[in-house]
């Protein structure tokens, strides 16, 4: 538990040497089109090194979970996720400690499938290829696409999700999900 939560500070650390700043997109604005003044390799590097926390917490049971833990949401289950993954709406659920993340709805495909595919790079470049391997899922209803990986030693699994679905202003709506949780 103790080697977690240094390597947790350890990434933390390194992450503002090389200039990501760990508050530098807000999780109640989720849009994924870069902030002015920042580049999109910034928003890349930081959204690299918001999964990796999450994949070495998730690997490391509730308790680690702990670490990530931001201010409560109101009316709500969950607690934010600190640091915030850019461009993502995240919380983690204080009972199960499972983290969930949503985009705001995209109304162009085209679009989905680019931010979704540079989440799933952005993922694997944040995953020790060592301890992470991808696994098959049953997609859920609406769901386009799905990629899923899992730590070989605690089980833990993260998946990202491209789903679909009708919408009152726009024909169809394009929402990138991301699930995280521990089993120990």
């Amino acid at each position: 538990m103790y080697s977690a939560r240094l390597i947790l500070g350890l990434l933390l650390f390194l992450s503002t040497l090389a200039g990501a700043k760990p508050g530098f997109a807000l999780e109640d604005s989720p849009s994924m089109a870069p902030k002015a003044g920042n580049s999109p390799a910034l928003q890349t590097s930081q959204t690299s090194n918001v999964l990796g926390l999450i994949a070495i917490a998730l690997a490391g049971g509730s308790e680690a979970m702990r670490t990530l833990r931001g201010s409560p949401y109101e009316n709500d289950q969950r607690d934010r996720l600190e640091p915030p993954l850019p461009g993502m709406n995240c919380g983690i659920d204080r009972i199960l400690s499972y983290v969930s993340c949503y985009s705001a709805p995209i109304d162009n495909e085209t679009e989905a499938v680019e931010v979704f595919n540079k989440l799933v790079e952005n993922l694997r470049a944040a995953l020790p290829s060592d301890r992470w391997r991808p696994v098959s899922v049953v997609p859920t209803l609406g769901s386009i696409r799905i990629v899923s990986y899992q730590e070989r030693q605690s089980a833990a699994q993260v998946d990202i999700e491209l789903l679909v679905g009708p919408t009152v202003e726009v024909q169809r709506a394009y929402v990138i999900s991301l699930y995280g949780w521990a089993r120990l």
